[in-house]
């Protein structure tokens, strides 16, 4: 910073000098992309004493907004004391133009002065048009102020400004691109008291062109960089909607063989298994042969089960929906698993709401996905334990919940768990959940869970009580496949 720089020689050295200046600030300026920086760099051009040489700086750009001109940016000493620090330690230093700019850090640390605070707190709306200082910006023709009015057009000067300011006389610069008004670059010389004269103003405009230049690219790059950040996360996405479908396609490939070949398995499978239990029930018990078609006749029960839920996967189609019961439903879910819940000793305790009213679902379908998470229930809880039921009432909507008291999920299984063919179980299909989901979207419903190890899982359905809101528009939850640990 300091004073304007004296030149010893004739016009032709200022010249010289002057373009000399401007090159190596634009030289500077081309090279950053960062806007920050370039204000910074452009306020540094502006008070540097071999540059510009104005005592101060201030950048004025019209907001993000596009309302109102504001202050952004300044550069300078507060004090004639702290005027008189910088430019001793700039003499001592020794450094150039060139060697300054190149020194400007990476990331411009904004730093606490007076200068900068009172200049970001200047706002002008740029719907009042008859304010001076607009009228500059889009007249893109410098002026001075001097005294109480801006030459050459006699405008009487902001007063607000120059009592921010502290002076009375600064130079003003437009900053423009063609189309569009970026702001103002002011200059002043409140502790050298430096006389600005008229080639100061034109060395300034010349000076905010390139600076308004370099303001714009600092800008398009900034939206270039967003464009692309925001065109790879869209690829990203796509990519991963193709692997999906490719994932969906095969799946579906699978399912329709898996749904054949079930459909022929089955019947030879049934007759095996008739077979099988009649002559069981022939062989005299203490037979070495009962003990081999007792496993025979497991293996074929097994085998049917396993067939059922492939079936039961590929033919879940539209829910045919009708008024039913929930809590009916669960209790007659868990009658008909009395026996499987004896046998693992696990006791079921239900916590129905007794006011929760009719739903429309299919229950046919809800049936089977509640006996699917049951047996889950019951197989996570080989010792024995507690099932809990329960339904609740929320608005417009119900909660069923099955929880249970077993060894809980792992969490590197989560983001697979209702995924098809997936399962930690030794034998299975890994179909139960995937029925479980595809059932709950069909009824535009949602089903997450909850689960820490040694303590238990949980799982909640949530279903709207009716498919239609009062304002007969359909309401599909948010689906949440799976949130959170147990408290």
């Amino acid at each position: 910073m300091g004073s304007q720089t004296e030149y010893s020689g004739g016009p032709a050295e200022r010249r010289i000098a002057d373009l000399t200046i401007l090159y190596e600030v634009s030289r500077a300026l081309q090279k950053i992309l960062d806007e920050e920086k370039v204000l910074y760099t452009i306020l540094v051009g502006v008070t540097h004493g071999r540059g510009l040489g104005f005592d101060r700086a201030f950048i004025l750009l019209v907001g993000p907004s596009g309302e109102e001109l504001e202050g952004r940016l300044a550069l300078g000493p507060s004090t004639p004391e702290e005027a008189g620090v910088i430019w001793r330690e700039m003499r001592n230093k020794h450094r150039s133009l060139v060697e300054t700019l190149e020194q400007i850090p990476r990331s411009v640390v904004r730093r606490d002065l007076r200068v900068d605070d009172i200049i970001s707190r200047f706002r002008v709306p740029l719907g009042e048009e008859s304010r001076p200082l607009l009228q500059i910006m889009r007249s893109h023709q410098p002026s001075l102020a001097a005294g109480k009015l801006f030459q050459p057009r006699n405008l009487p000067v902001d007063a607000g400004l120059a009592e921010i300011l502290g002076s009375e006389n600064f130079a003003v610069a437009p900053l423009y691109v063609p189309g569009r008004d970026l702001g103002l670059l002011l200059a002043d010389n409140p502790v050298t008291r430096a006389p600005i004269g008229a080639s100061n103003i034109k060395l300034l405009q010349i000076y905010a062109q390139a600076a308004s230049a370099a303001i714009e690219n600092s800008r398009l790059y900034g939206q270039l960089t967003e464009r692309i950040a925001f065109c790879e996360r869209t690829n990203q996405v796509l990519r991963e909607s193709q692997q999906r479908l490719l994932h969906a396609e095969r799946l579906s490939t699978v399912g329709r063989m898996s749904a054949l070949l079930a459909h022929e398995i089955r019947t030879p499978l049934v007759l095996i298994g008739g077979f099988a239990r009649r002559l069981l029930q022939a062989t005299p018990q203490g037979d070495p042969k009962s003990e081999e078609l007792n496993i025979i006749v497991d293996e074929v029960r097994r085998l049917e089960f396993m067939i059922d839920e492939v079936l039961d996967y590929s033919k879940t189609a539209r829910p045919e929906l009708e008024s039913s019961d929930i809590n009916a439903l669960l209790r007659s879910v868990l009658i008909s698993m009395a026996e499987s819940l004896q046998k693992a000793s696990v006791q079921s305790l239900l916590e129905l709401d007794p006011a929760l009213p009719a739903a429309m679902v299919d229950k046919f379908q809800l049936r089977q996905a509640l006996i699917n998470l049951i047996t889950n229930a019951i197989d996570a809880m080989p010792s024995g334990g507690v099932l809990t039921v329960s339904t609740t009432r929320d608005g417009n909507y119900l909660e069923i919940g099955i929880a249970d008291t077993g060894i809980g999920i792992a969490q590197e299984h989560w983001n697979k768990l209702y995924a098809p063919f997936f399962t930690t179980k030794p034998s299975g299909t890994g179909l139960g959940l995937a029925v479980v989901s595809q059932v709950i979207e069909n009824h535009k419903g949602s089903v997450r869970f909850e689960s820490a190890p040694g303590k238990g899982t949980s799982f909640h359905i949530r279903l709207a009580i009716r498919p239609d809101n009062e304002s007969g528009e359909t309401r599909v939850p948010e689906v949440l496949k799976s949130d959170g640990l147990l408290p």
